[in-house]
């Protein structure tokens, strides 16, 4: 019986399917991911903002390496992208971020001064660009669309956080007042934060 050329090419390309998935590895999975979200309700304010990350584990030797980091942009998190959404625009370290979706990296200068490197979501998903290194030199794919100036506090806190640990703490009484804070080990990484919502 003589088998239709469509029904041999479809065989064959699956009989080769597997060979070509071999090529991809894939990580990830069902692992939890933590979130800090801030919503604001009242006096005419209606708002929300949240930052979801993947959480690594803090290891001594880490101490050691923050001279390894100047001059370098960095992923923050863990797994894919760290992400940020604000339904209302914000200033965070006296930079104006317009509401939006955004994906978040780290930035350490050369000086060894840290700054959350934000990328707009859309435009950078477009392209491709993916929160670890490309190379062996640590390159990423991705440059920021700004800055945010962030205060090392070295070694200062007074509980290690094992697990990398985000927080947006907005203030109800005065929506020009609150915090962003990254902690990690015995150290913190600081902003101020302010919501740009006209109280009505």
């Amino acid at each position: 019986m003589r088998i239709p050329f469509l029904a041999k090419s479809l065989t064959l390309l699956c009989l080769a399917l597997p060979a070509t998935a071999q090529k991809v590895q894939v990580y990830g999975g069902n692992d939890g991911r933590a979130a800090t979200t801030q919503v604001l309700f009242g006096d005419g304010v209606m708002a929300g903002m949240s930052i979801t990350y993947g959480q690594p584990q803090w290891q001594a030797n880490y101490d050691g390496m923050l001279d390894k980091l100047k001059g370098k942009l960095l992923r923050l998190g863990k797994d894919w992208w760290t992400t940020f959404t604000t339904s209302a625009d914000v200033e965070i370290g006296g930079v104006k971020v317009p509401a939006g979706a955004y994906l978040l990296g780290l930035s350490c200068d050369k000086d060894g001064k840290f700054a959350l490197a934000v990328l707009d979501a859309a435009k950078a998903l477009k392209a491709a660009a993916t929160p670890w290194p490309i190379d062996d030199a640590g390159n990423m794919n991705w440059k920021p669309d700004m800055l945010i100036p962030l205060t090392l506090n070295q070694g200062t806190a007074k509980e290690s956080a094992e697990k990398l640990t985000m927080t947006l703490q907005a203030n109800g009484d005065d929506l020009a007042k609150g915090t962003f804070t990254l902690a990690w080990g015995k150290h913190t990484l600081t902003a101020p934060l302010a919501v740009l919502v006209a109280k009505k």
